[in-house]
């Protein structure tokens, strides 16, 4: 999904937690929750040795088949369970709670609009793949590169 995309629902998601708390803390830590998951595709981009990060050269570097492993560190189902089981032992503390709200549902949209294999978005299955695009990504040029191989 675009970064613009996540900033929408992102922003939609803070004011449903505003409105539902009637405080501001929540609201801003599910805003930024489900927005700055993504800084994780800034970590991949450097180490598969691309330089001069922007928006549209990421794309273009996903487009052009320069990322070759995927590591999105963030993008974790294992990551929403420590969170969620860390919401059971605080209690349901108003900022882990809607953190975790902000997290799970960029998840969710990414599992949704993007071209993934179903689990793509746990780490332990993108370890086991060596975090190969080609397996983790439903693409046209990495199934064309992977059919290549074969």
């Amino acid at each position: 999904m675009k970064p613009i995309n996540h900033f929408s629902i992102s922003l939609i998601t803070g004011a449903v937690a505003f409105l539902t708390t009637k405080t501001i803390f929540p609201s801003i830590a599910s805003f930024l929750a489900g927005w700055l998951v993504d800084i994780d595709h800034i970590w991949d981009f450097y180490q598969n040795g691309c330089r001069r990060f922007s928006v549209k050269r990421f794309l273009n570097a996903m487009d052009n088949g320069e990322i070759k492993k995927a590591y999105l560190y963030f993008h974790s189902y294992e990551l929403l369970l420590i969170l969620i089981s860390l919401c059971f032992v605080t209690h349901f503390n108003y900022l882990l709670l809607f953190t975790t709200l902000g997290f799970a549902i960029h998840l969710f949209f990414d599992q949704l609009f993007n071209p993934v294999h179903p689990l793509t978005y746990f780490l332990t299955y993108r370890i086991l793949h060596g975090y190969k695009t080609e397996i983790i990504f439903r693409t046209t040029i990495h199934a064309s590169s992977a059919q290549e191989r074969v």
